[in-house]
């Protein structure tokens, strides 16, 4: 019987042969993209939990460090107030959706998938644009930063684990098989 590993670039062999049906075997590269997926994740995970827990004085800090000028008009304070409160309940959303769409390619990437592979790809370019953003335009508290930036760090990593070679060669695109025409000869 083949190697786990050897049975995995062979396509004769059945997932079935080498291990749990549909799944291929975890080796160290995709191990390493899996645990720095699971980090980043955690590392979101627990910022949202802070920003539940100080939802409103992260909001008051924001305000604070806008130049809203100290006799500011209430109704622009309270207009400022809503869209930064909306925003902050949009990234603790985004973070649940990003939360279960990690869980689902993680899995994805496990059985082989190549599209889970691609996009991973984006989604770590894509956090690495937002995490840029935040850390640049945001008015987040110092904390916050210290988060996002330690998160910039493990998606440069991650981005770094999905394109070494060996993760490469795994989901690389297949050549197709080719299908004869006439059997009846």
């Amino acid at each position: 019987m083949p190697s786990a590993e050897a049975a995995w670039f062979d396509p004769a062999v059945q997932p079935s042969s080498y291990g749990q049906a549909g799944r291929a075997p975890l080796d160290g590269p995709l191990r390493l993209v899996i645990v720095l997926m699971f980090v980043n994740l955690g590392l979101s995970v627990v910022l949202t939990g802070l920003m539940l827990a100080f939802h409103q004085s992260v909001v008051d800090y924001e305000i604070a460090h806008m130049n809203l000028g100290a006799n500011a008009d209430p109704s622009v304070l309270a207009t400022v107030r809503k869209s930064l409160d909306s925003a902050l309940w949009g990234r603790l959303g985004g973070v649940v959706v990003v939360s279960l769409v990690y869980v689902w390619r993680a899995f994805a990437l496990r059985r082989g998938s190549r599209s889970a592979y691609l996009r991973l790809q984006w989604l770590c370019g894509a956090g690495l644009v937002g995490i840029v953003y935040l850390i640049v335009a945001a008015n987040y508290p110092v904390w916050m930063r210290v988060e996002q930036v330690l998160q910039g760090v493990v998606l440069i990593a991650l981005l770094v684990a999905v394109n070494r070679a060996p993760v490469r060669a795994r989901f690389a695109r297949r050549p197709a098989v080719p299908v004869s025409g006439n059997t009846f000869l």
